[in-house]
């Protein structure tokens, strides 16, 4: 038979583990996230010097696009 104390500590052990686990998706996931942001705010950059040299925009466009994407 298995003593309290054993069992305890394979209860202890699970829950590290289980602990463990969890933390490592977290970064996982943040990572994930931060890189998707990343390359959306590289890509929204790219597109407004885009329309910045093609039609002419100027700085008043850019305050407002971020004025606006708050709404």
């Amino acid at each position: 038979m298995v003593d309290l104390r054993s069992q305890l500590g394979e209860y202890d052990d699970f829950l590290r583990a289980l602990k463990d686990r969890i933390r490592k998706v977290q970064v996982q996931a943040a990572i994930a996230v931060n890189r998707e942001l990343v390359l959306l705010y590289w890509q929204i950059g790219r597109d407004i010097l885009h329309r910045q040299q093609q039609q002419g925009w100027g700085a008043k466009v850019v305050d407002r696009l971020a004025k606006d994407l708050q709404r």
